[in-house]
């Protein structure tokens, strides 16, 4: 989980595309996803957001 956060620091870009629905991370589960959410965006997303269109 620590070098997924020091990718998503350093490409603030992936993290904007993954809440956009436009990218996926792979090998993060929906909790650690929320959580990333909360710390990153200060704010919780719906059950359905996490999923890649």
């Amino acid at each position: 989980m620590q070098d997924i956060i020091q990718f998503l620091i350093n490409n603030a870009d992936v993290l904007v595309k993954v809440k956009e629905g436009t990218a996926s991370l792979v090998g993060v589960n929906d909790e650690e996803l929320k959580a990333i959410f909360e710390v990153f965006f200060g704010e919780r997303i719906s059950p359905m957001a996490y999923y890649w269109r």
